[in-house]
């Protein structure tokens, strides 16, 4: 089931990405450790596995993770994110390096074309680990508050990003923006994602672990926190909280959609903070929008500390697992309502 290859020629393939250290305080960004811990291929379902229903059938998912952690800097992920989209829409282009050898056509190469060889484990893994010539949907990851709550993004934003980078810089887009080539020119303030983050997020819910969908360990609700009705981070307004690696992410008041989900652990949330998170997030949906695809892209915002003994890791590596195989679900749905499968 779950990551049973139904439709034979069909695959679907998902591009990760998570930030590096952010500053001194955090050496260890949770959005990498939990990233570059993931498989190659979404596992099958466990037997026991938790779910508020029975799993749809989908084909393989192929989790594509960006090989390293992405440097907090608006510069990096500026250059960074037409890069990891152009195999998608680029036929020619391919992130695959070129042949070292110069001569076009070896004897080498020439006895492969007429002899059969059995596939090595070792040829299977480097094929797997080979970049897909598009990716169906991506997920970006990122650090926030210290409140154990994991929030899919619904929404990105272009402008009002005072905060300086791990570098030091400031985005200083407001000089950009009245030039032609100014790489945002004639996209909107907000960019959404089209994936149907109420439908995902019921699916997800439905994949946690137990106790994460409610309550906390102690059965009670959470507090709200300094920053309610403010939108800001940890410390409120911005200010010292951290917003996916040290802005002010919205984790409080009207950001978390609906007030049905106090106490609950996985969330929608309607403001990615307005840092490199945020960030990311619009630089990925504007580099779709510009090129008239679907935004089928997320952000998952977790909790900055790894936890106790790495505690926060392994559930957002158990979590990481279950959204992208409701993404996927709710991708394959679509399909059949399109009448593309």
């Amino acid at each position: 089931m779950g990551s049973t290859n139904v439709y034979s020629d069909e695959e679907i393939n998902v591009l990760i990405t998570g930030f590096g250290p952010f500053k001194k305080e955090y050496p260890l960004n949770p959005s990498w450790e939990i990233a570059s811990r993931l498989p190659a291929i979404l596992p099958p379902l466990r037997a026991k596995q938790p779910s508020t229903q029975k799993p749809p059938l989908i084909p393989r998912v192929n989790l594509h993770v960006h090989p390293d952690p992405i440097r907090v800097s608006y510069k990096t992920v500026r250059e960074l994110i037409p890069k990891l989209w152009a195999p998608t829409f680029d036929s020619a282009s391919t992130a695959l390096a070129e042949p070292t050898s110069e001569a076009p056509f070896s004897e080498q190469d020439a006895a492969a074309t007429t002899t059969t060889a059995t596939t090595t484990e070792e040829e299977e893994e480097e094929e797997e680990q080979q970049p897909p010539k598009k990716y169906d949907f991506a997920i970006h990851i990122g650090m926030a508050g210290p409140q154990p709550r994991w929030a899919i993004e619904r929404l990105a934003h272009r402008d009002g990003y005072a905060l300086r980078d791990v570098d030091g810089e400031f985005l200083r887009d407001k000089e950009n923006q009245l030039k032609d080539d100014w790489v945002w020119k004639g996209c909107p303030a907000e960019l959404r994602t089209d994936l149907d983050l109420d439908v995902i997020l019921e699916k997800w819910r439905g994949y946690a672990p137990p106790g994460l969908v409610a309550g906390t360990r102690n059965g009670g609700d959470e507090k709200e926190g300094k920053g309610e009705g403010k939108g800001g981070g940890e410390e409120g307004e911005g200010g010292k909280g951290v917003d996916g690696n040290g802005g002010g992410a919205k984790w409080y008041g009207n950001d978390i959609k609906g007030g049905s989900n106090k106490g609950k652990k996985l969330v929608i949330s309607e403001d990615a903070g307005r840092y490199l998170c945020d960030f990311i997030y619009y630089s990925s949906l504007a580099e779709l929008y510009k090129r008239k695809a679907e935004r089928k892209v997320v952000f998952l915002h977790v909790p900055c500390e790894v936890g106790k003994d790495g505690e926060y890791v392994r559930i957002g590596q158990e979590l990481m697992l279950g959204l992208v195989r409701s993404v996927a679900e709710w991708l394959v749905d679509e399909r059949k309502r399109k009448g593309d499968l």
